[in-house]
């Protein structure tokens, strides 16, 4: 039989099936002990998730295009969501199969994503751009996001175009997602909808020129449509992307 003893403060050594036990800890006053840092909630949060879908680290960081080593650093809460750029942010919360405002909901940390309030408000599938062809029968969705705050009719495509490509405020990259109120079909001069002519689906600037009203493409390879040639499916309320310039330095 072996003996532990604790009338003295100096580390006792045992032995016990050939291993040797260091009893120092048992021997410090608990003041003396220091405390394991609590991981955030928020961290919690992202590993109970990733347990839950049965992922592995090394899967969720292939998804969300980061490191292995960055991601886990995400779920010990050594790395913040704030410290995340957009593309990263996106790449997490799809690679978790949530939306940013399902993750925003479930860690409890403000990303910037307006709550559902009203009807239209939340999330909703993305479709093709095909699909503002006949947006009561889109198809299959794509994907799922999170729908900007204010939409009464929302319809998210994706700009499958570069007709909007361009240099001034009012560029959209091929691959954004478009959120589109269906509500307003009357067009308004500078303002940017989705339309449909003989041609197909197409995202164009509505204004006015001394011919009359047309739908102008940012991309001037792209002759303007006139408005009487176009049928308006609903205006681009917002946009949202992955791109982040940061990423490309």
């Amino acid at each position: 039989m072996t003996t532990i003893s604790f009338g003295h403060r100096e580390p006792t050594v045992y032995h016990a099936r050939s291993t040797t036990i260091m009893v120092t800890e048992l021997l410090m006053p608990p003041s003396a002990r220091v405390p394991r840092k609590k991981k955030p909630e928020w961290a919690v949060a992202i590993e109970l998730r990733r347990t839950k879908l049965q992922l592995s680290q090394e899967i969720v960081a292939e998804k969300a295009d980061m490191s292995q080593s960055y991601y886990s650093d995400i779920e010990r809460g050594a790395k913040t969501l704030h410290s995340l750029t957009v593309g990263k942010l996106l790449g997490l919360a799809r690679a978790l199969h949530w939306t940013v405002a399902e993750m925003q909901r479930a860690t409890g940390v403000d990303l910037g994503i307006a709550e559902a309030s009203t009807v239209g408000e939340g999330s909703a599938d993305v479709y093709p751009l095909s699909a503002a062809l006949n947006p009561e029968h889109p198809g299959a969705a794509i994907d799922h996001e999170a729908v900007v705050a204010g939409i009464q009719q929302p319809l998210l495509l994706r700009m499958d175009t570069d007709e909007m490509y361009g240099t001034t405020p009012a560029s959209i990259r091929p691959g954004d997602y478009l959120h589109v109120d269906r509500a307003h079909t009357s067009p308004e001069e500078g303002r940017v909808y989705v339309i449909t002519d003989a041609d197909g689906p197409h995202v164009r600037l509505y204004t006015t020129t001394r011919l009359g009203p047309v739908f102008r493409a940012e991309n001037r390879q792209y002759e303007d449509i006139p408005a009487q040639e176009a049928q308006v499916v609903g205006l681009v309320a917002g946009v949202t992307s992955d791109y982040n310039p940061q990423l490309l330095n």
